[in-house]
Formats: C-alpha cells, structure tokens, sequence
C-alpha cells in the first residue's frame, strides 16, 4: 500500500523551499531540471523529505524504498511493529523522517484508483530512513485506516499534522506516543472517472 504519492511545488510555497534546502544539501546532484515541480514519487525515486539535523528541521533528497533481507523492496513499515522489527528499530529510534505530499494514492481490490488529500493544505507522511551502500533510502509509516480509507484499502500512511512534524523528527518519546494516532479524515476523488467524492468523507 502507499506505492505512489504526489510532490508538486507549484502548490505550495513550502515544498518550493523544500527543495531549494535539499538541493542545497546534495551539494549540486540536484536542481530544478532534474527534480519535476510537480508529478509522482514512486518506489526508487530520490525525493525531498524533512529529518532532524540536532534541534534543526532539515530537507535532503532520499530515496524511496529500502532493500529487504530476502530481496525485494520494502517501501512501507507497520507503525504498529515498526520498534520490534530489528530491521527498521535502529532507523524509528533515531533515523525518523518526514515525508510532504500533495497527497497520495491508493488503489482498490477492482483496480480502481483514488487520490487522497487534504484540499489547500499539504500532508506529511510519517518515515524511517537507513543509509545504504552510501544512499539515505526511507519508507513510510502505515497504520490502520481511517473512514476516509477503510473502504478502498486496510491500510493508510501515518500522515502527521504539521505541528506534529518536529516533534516526531526531534523527540523520541513524542514519536513513539505519534505511532498510534489517527490520521485526519480527507478528500477523496476517483482518478479513473468512475466515481467522485467532493466532500470529506
């Protein structure tokens, strides 16, 4: 689940700010030509996320997925066992980020595909990141859904308000307590004209 989320600057002054501080943190791999102003993240792309350097908030690009022990990629972790699992209790206690979005997207059992998102505001997706073979690759947090969701998918990111942002990337305990919350309610809208939901469902 959450195998694709949208990134647009043109949305939202704060994302354009993201980016200009990631790439000044890649000391030059990236720029505004090979990083879209807008589009889709998927697994394996590098984009911009949010982690804690000291006290400071701090964007760099990552890469979206972390190989697994038995191959494959692993692009998403359980919130529930997320410190259990020796394979991301390294990274949640003290390699957390964040992850913006315009929203995201999820597919249902038929194929069918929705967007999901809060309307004029941004959401922060809840991660863990690891650094591999020299690369930061990250995953993101899911949790049960909420009633926006729990129709189309049995899971949903952990999406963060943005207050709760720096305490999730700067407070250990403040992020453990965050694991259980639960995501806001948001818009959700057909992507394949089936069907539409203009409201908060």
């Amino acid at each position: 689940m959450c195998g694709r989320y949208l990134f647009s600057t043109q949305e939202y002054k704060e994302f354009r700010q993201i980016v200009r501080d990631a790439q000044r943190r890649s000391n030059g791999q990236h720029n505004e030509l090979n990083f879209p102003m807008a589009g889709d993240i998927a697994p394996t792309t590098e984009a911009p996320v949010l982690i804690a350097s000291g006290d400071k908030v701090v964007a760099e690009f990552q890469r979206w997925g972390i190989p697994g022990w038995r191959g494959g990629l692993m692009i998403n972790a359980r919130a529930e066992t997320v410190c259990e699992k020796p394979m991301f209790r390294r990274s949640m206690a003290a390699q957390r980020c964040v992850i913006p979005a315009s929203g995201y997207y999820e597919w249902d059992t038929g194929r069918h595909k929705y967007f999901f998102q809060l309307p004029g505001k941004p959401i922060y997706l809840a991660g863990i990141y690891d650094n591999i073979e020299g690369v930061n690759c990250f995953v993101v947090l899911t949790t049960a859904p909420n009633e926006t969701v729990k129709d189309i998918h049995d899971r949903m990111p952990l999406i963060l308000s943005h207050e709760q942002v720096r305490p999730w990337l700067t407070d250990a305990q403040s992020a453990l307590q965050l694991l259980t919350i639960v995501p806001p309610a948001l818009q959700r809208s057909s992507e394949d004209g089936q069907l539409r939901f203009g409201d908060l469902v």
